[in-house]
């Protein structure tokens, strides 16, 4: 397999493996997408022919170049030639392997001349237990000074014992990520400075385990005219392993001193301090998770059971869990209400990123403004935020209502699924992300499409697979298995109970049409949760627009006056319910008085004593009654 490997600044890491046939351009049906307004639409092809691959342009506007010339006909390709469209390069086949991070880009390059002449190679645990009595002194010292440090000095204070005690004036880690992730460029002192190193010392302290002095340094890489000209210095670097959460995972610190040359001391207090920070930036990097943790992208409430009795739904979950083995993304569709959150998560569970997070975004309730920060992170001066798609590194990232990405949002998600790489807000470093999209809207996405308001190329690239869940009115035979589910659920959080509802509450149910669907049956259970009877609901408990679905198919609208009064019964019920029957605080929430309270209470069929709770010990000193808005009681939360 050859690779095309982008080698501008802002686009540095991004590779494609070539097809037989690889198209590229803006069109969203090309094989590699082109962001650069330059390019046509179907712009370039590439061909493998045999063993060889072949580029011809498609009869582009403004032309296809490679090694600065335009091409006409079918050319090969050979090593090392660039390929410009407008503003993107690409390098063909480059032996180049590109490590991202948090710091700038590590670049490992392999066919690189090389003398070994004056080599210093060492294992590196030997190299650590082969210090001086006076490094041990100021390696004691390092660790008091770590144990010292807060977690997010920790970075800070390797740097200052390094530039100290081994006078390093360039400093670089490359840290192992866990099994079956990418290693990372993790620090970089200068902050800009970027790595280039030989694959030979790369992988002789990543994979074996040596401390070594290379001879010689590589100062700068350069593609021209079908030309690699790598830069190299006649100045010894330092390098050695260090060590992350997972048992032979190595990662790599590499140190230069453009003053003084490195010998074999700073080589082993170099391997020692190594083995002493390690564990340290694997609890800055473990608590940095932990702080992601905290973000809450989702609610367990919103998760229902993913049994279902109805041939539409089975078909519709045995289809995601076959689609979930492969990295495509899936659209989901269907009105709003069908719980696509439950199929999102069957997707995730069934995928082979299920040991990764989930992370569910509602982007309805973001605000635009904010948008770009919340999703893709923000790192400056001002502010470090790791952005939710970096939360689902390694995972699925779940976009709900992506119709309302802002424009500058969609063409950053279109970059994350093209290229893997994100941007967060005031940095110039990408971010490598590997990651699952999963996304749903209930509109037509279709339409905004059509009217400029959302990118057709995103919009194919989310939509190449279309799962679409059916509404709840076309499955009734779910209602009676989803109300138990709810129900239960929602007795169990009152401290009650419930056992079953009687066949004609069930009959009304599955009348009823649920234009809210799952949301609002579960909605709908809530309610009906603080009117059981000893573990049962009847058919007067409901609603009367529940009561009556069977007589609206029959005969018509219900009254307007029954509508209104049970507007006003509900309303009443869901007061009593929040504050425990209190009387009192009914009135408060509602700004009526008690004896209203009493006399509409009579009037509905209602006792306030059946709201209150069953007595748990210090349960009411505890907690107390719930205080509701009156603006939440008129307007119950439905949607999903």
């Amino acid at each position: 397999m050859s690779e095309l490997v982008a080698f501008r600044e802002d686009r540095l890491g991004f590779r494609v493996t070539l097809l037989d046939k690889t198209v590229l351009g803006r069109s969203s049906d090309c094989d590699l997408i082109l962001f650069d307004r330059s390019a046509s639409r179907n712009h370039a092809e590439i061909t493998k022919i045999d063993d060889s691959y072949f580029i011809v342009d498609l009869n582009s506007t403004n032309g296809t170049l490679v090694n600065d010339q335009p091409i006409t006909l079918q050319t090969k390709l050979n090593s090392f030639d660039c390929v410009k469209i407008g503003q993107e390069i690409f390098i063909f086949d480059p032996y180049l392997d590109i490590i991202t991070g948090q710091a700038p880009a590590a670049l490992i390059l392999n066919a690189v001349n090389e003398s070994h002449q004056n080599l210093v190679s060492e294992p590196a645990i030997e190299a650590a237990a082969a210090i001086s009595q006076e490094q041990a002194v100021a390696a004691a010292a390092f660790s008091s000074a770590l144990c010292r440090s807060p977690l997010e000095e920790i970075d800070k204070t390797i740097v200052n014992f390094l530039v100290e005690k081994i006078g390093a004036t360039s400093i670089s880690i490359l840290w192992p990520g866990p099994v079956g992730r990418p290693m990372v460029s993790y620090l970089s002192y200068p902050e800009d400075k970027r790595l280039l190193l030989s694959h030979v010392p790369f992988k002789r302290v990543t994979e074996i385990g040596q401390a070594l002095i290379w001879p010689r340094i590589i100062t700068e890489l350069d593609f021209n005219s079908g030309n690699r000209h790598v830069g190299q210095l006649e100045q010894n670097c330092l390098l050695t392993p260090v060590y992350g959460s997972n048992p032979g995972r190595m990662g790599l610190l590499y140190i230069e001193n453009s003053v003084t040359p490195l010998g074999e001391a700073d080589l082993r207090l170099a391997s020692l301090a190594a083995q002493i920070f390690s564990p340290f930036v694997v609890n800055a990097v473990a608590q940095a998770e932990l702080e992601k943790e905290k973000i809450q992208v989702e609610s367990e409430d919103q998760v229902t059971d993913l049994g279902t009795r109805d041939n539409q739904v089975k078909i519709v979950f045995s289809t995601a869990a076959h689609v979930a083995q492969d990295d495509t993304p899936i659209f989901l569709s269907g009105e709003s209400g069908t719980d696509k959150t439950s199929l999102a998560r069957h997707i995730h569970q069934q995928s082979f990123r299920k040991n990764g997070r989930l992370v569910i975004v509602t982007l309805s309730d973001m605000p635009p403004a904010q948008m770009d920060r919340l999703l893709f992170g923000q790192d400056d001066a001002n502010d470090c935020h790791p952005g939710l798609l970096t939360l689902a590194d390694g995972g699925t990232v779940f976009l709900r209502h992506v119709e309302h990405l802002t424009n500058n949002a969609q063409r950053s998600v279109l970059m994350a699924l093209e290229e893997g790489l994100i941007y967060p807000v005031g940095s110039r470093v990408a971010r490598n992300l590997s990651l699952r999209f999963i996304t749903s809207s209930s509109q037509n996405l279709r339409a905004r499409v059509d009217n400029g308001s959302f990118r057709e190329d995103l919009f194919a690239r989310l939509t190449r697979i279309n799962l679409s869940l059916p509404p709840l009115r076309e499955t009734k035979n779910d209602i009676e298995g989803l109300v138990n589910a709810f129900l239960t659920k929602a007795a169990k959080h009152l401290g009650a109970s419930f056992l079953s509802l009687d066949n004609s509450t069930l009959e009304c149910l599955r009348a009823y049409p649920w234009p809210g669907n799952i949301s609002e049956l579960r909605s709908e259970c809530a309610l009906l949760a603080h009117l059981t009877r000893n573990g049962y609901v009847h058919m007067d408990a409901l609603p009367i627009h529940l009561r009556l679905a069977t007589e609206v198919f029959t005969q018509g609208e219900v009254p307007l006056d029954s509508l209104l009064g049970e507007a006003e019964r509900r309303i009443l019920v869901k007061a009593l319910a929040s504050q425990e029957g209190d009387v009192e605080l009914v009135a408060e929430v509602l700004n009526i008085s008690p004896e209203d309270v009493i006399l509409k209470s009579r009037a509905y069929g209602l006792d306030p004593m059946d709201f209150q709770l069953p007595t748990k010990p210090h349960a009411a000193a505890a907690h107390g009654p719930t205080a509701l808005k009156a603006d939440e009681l008129r307007n119950p939360e439905l949607s999903f």
